[in-house]
């Protein structure tokens, strides 16, 4: 057996899982919180107390769940509840829920999220699928409304203002001032908490930086080769990306939950690759696909590529620069052939 290991220098810091898992808990709340004030001043208290109820639920599905898991596998049940961290994602997935989901469904939820998707795998740190999104149940949202009535590619600003409408127009939907999944659609406190998160180290600013900035480049493609209108003067190539980028839950999972650290790569090189290809399946999942959102099925794809970009990227990351340009580059290229294929077949509405 031969065994390969690479000298100094080696790069140390001072993050912990648990400081790393703290932060996130912490970030996720400061959105909740955001949401239950929303809720409280527009649909009243009741509102609010239900978004309450539903985190409730899932985060004693979550314990319960875990706790059996501790006794069948003979493991102390307080040491694996701290070590698993199992709250964070279900703070996630109330999040990505509509305020009116029953109990019930957000119960069912939590279970495959925590049951199937990371218990069976042998708990955190060794599940392959991003838990959250594997429970998440969706119902319709404005990524439902502009998908099957707009096919994604409203022509002009008669069209869209008709869509912006239902939703208080562009900074509604920055806002989050609109009745959808409670936490997800605050993309600019989401940002603002996202620059917090990476300049504190605790997410690498890549992911959401080049799975954003890719999702915004492929979509001005599509803006430029179907010719659509500009809105109120502002070109296509402006307002057609930013509407994709606050429309859904992109930023969310750019902030959130492309960042995980079990189910992402861990080298830097790897990390580009996967957001790059998790934004290339955004759009095109979204474009041509019979789905109204593209993020949580391009995260649940990626994480199956993630073992292969860890063998591809494994070694020293000076010597593998040449080799993830080269694979970007390619990537870049398929992302523009998908614009180009879909924007010579979606019609405009």
């Amino acid at each position: 057996m031969k065994f390969t290991f690479h000298v100094s220098p080696s790069i140390k810091n001072n993050l912990s899982t648990q400081r790393i898992m703290k932060e996130l808990s912490l970030s996720l709340l400061v959105v909740f919180v955001a949401a239950l004030i929303y809720y409280a001043s527009a649909w009243g208290a009741s509102a609010a107390l239900h978004c309450i109820l539903l985190l409730a639920c899932s985060l004693i599905t979550t314990f319960v769940c875990e706790s059996i898991f501790a006794k069948i596998m003979k493991k102390d049940v307080k040491t694996f509840l701290k070590s698993s961290f199992g709250w964070v994602t279900a703070i996630i997935l109330t999040l990505m829920v509509p305020v009116n989901m029953s109990c019930y469904a957000v119960i069912i939820a939590t279970v495959f999220a925590i049951v199937l998707a990371k218990l069976l795998f042998g708990g955190f740190g060794q599940n392959i699928f991003n838990p959250a999104a594997v429970g998440r149940i969706s119902q319709a949202t404005p990524t439902t409304v502009i998908a099957s009535t707009y096919h994604w590619l409203p022509s002009n600003a008669t069209v869209l203002d008709s869509f912006l409408s239902q939703y208080g127009g562009f900074a509604g939907l920055a806002l989050g001032t609109y009745p959808g999944s409670i936490g997800e659609t605050f993309s600019i406190l989401i940002l603002i908490i996202g620059v917090v998160l990476a300049l504190r180290q605790i997410i690498d600013w890549r992911v959401p930086v080049v799975y954003l900035g890719t999702i915004f480049v492929l979509t001005a493609v599509v803006a430029l080769i179907t010719g659509i209108d500009s809105y109120h003067g502002i070109p296509a190539v402006i307002w057609y990306p930013l509407l994709h980028l606050l429309t859904g839950g992109v930023i969310f999972g750019a902030v959130f939950m492309l960042t995980d650290p079990v189910t992402s790569p861990t080298s830097a090189s790897g990390r580009v690759v996967f957001a790059m290809g998790a934004a290339i399946l955004t759009t095109l999942v979204r474009l041509k696909a019979n789905l109204p959102e593209g993020c949580l099925y391009s995260i649940l794809l990626m994480n199956m590529f993630t073992p292969w970009i860890e063998s591809c990227f494994d070694g020293k990351q000076l010597d593998l620069v040449k080799k993830s340009r080269i694979v970007c580059a390619c990537l870049a290229l398929i992302g523009l052939a998908i614009s180009f294929y879909a924007a010579s077949s979606i019609q405009k509405v």
